[in-house]
């Protein structure tokens, strides 16, 4: 697959930016025929103390760490390392600034050859849009998850899970002492000529799923397909609209003659 790039962010009506997101070097073409290219994308918990440094720390160290991948090591290994690897240098800020809860979700997915691998902690999205549907592959880390158990165990009705004050609640989220919820595709997903990835933060899917992403993409123009995301939701014109930030990978297929160059 050849991958293009596109992204796009904006504040929403938030007073600060507290989403980060970044890409591994795709110029870098030794790098990519084993690394793949890498796209990362982390939304600071607002309700934490230096949520937006958390986020852009925990991208860089994802990035660093993931570029120092060696030829031999499988993609699957390098994604959970620079996932622990963000982990300890968000709780290493913690305690550098003596605060107590530092936290950032973070959502990252690699393209090689013609296969995903992803991982991803807390409620930021993976999805893959195919035939102008889009199909979320991670999972939220969110309260709702047990709550939704326990009701179909028959231990809280219907309206104590879906009315619960901390349904949205994260369970998993970078800054914790130990990750012991980790979202990862057990077996490489296999891509298409077309196929668009997608990695957001909440405030953008939450906008489009309350409008059943009422969007067509244009799927030869990744950064244009970012850019008209983010300009649908601001159209919505929601009242509160949290920071934005969406990456998207295009993948295209190779064809012959730029196989064997």
């Amino acid at each position: 697959m050849i991958v293009a790039p596109g992204n796009c962010q904006h504040i929403g009506e938030r007073s600060s930016q507290q989403d980060a997101f970044g890409f591994s070097d795709i110029d870098d073409q030794a790098f990519v025929a084993h690394g793949g290219v890498l796209a990362v994308v982390a939304d600071g918990m607002g309700g934490m103390a230096n949520g937006g440094e958390a986020s852009r720390l925990a991208v860089r160290s994802f990035l660093q760490s993931y570029m120092a991948k060696p030829p031999t090591q499988a993609v699957s290994t390098a994604l959970l390392r620079a996932l622990h690897d963000a982990n300890q240098a968000v709780v290493d800020l913690a305690r550098q600034m003596g605060e107590e809860h530092v936290g950032t979700t973070l959502v990252a997915a690699v393209v090689h050859d013609d296969a995903l691998h992803w991982v991803s902690v807390g409620d930021s999205r993976l999805y893959l849009w195919r035939n102008q549907k889009p199909t979320q592959l991670s999972e939220d880390h969110v309260y709702a998850a047990d709550l939704d158990r326990e009701w179909a165990d028959g231990f809280l009705s219907r309206d104590e899970a879906e009315n619960h004050p901390e349904r949205l609640a994260l369970t998993s989220y970078l800054g914790l002492n130990q990750l012991r919820i980790i979202d990862k595709n057990p077996q490489p997903f296999q891509l298409l000529a077309g196929d668009l990835i997608f990695l957001c933060s909440d405030g953008l899917y939450a906008a489009l799923e309350a409008v059943d992403w009422a969007f067509t993409a244009d799927t030869a123009d990744a950064q244009k397909t970012a850019e008209d995301l983010i300009a649908l939701v601001l159209r919505l014109d929601r009242p509160g609209q949290d920071n934005m930030t969406i990456a998207v990978l295009h993948c295209n297929a190779v064809h012959n003659n730029e196989a064997k160059a």
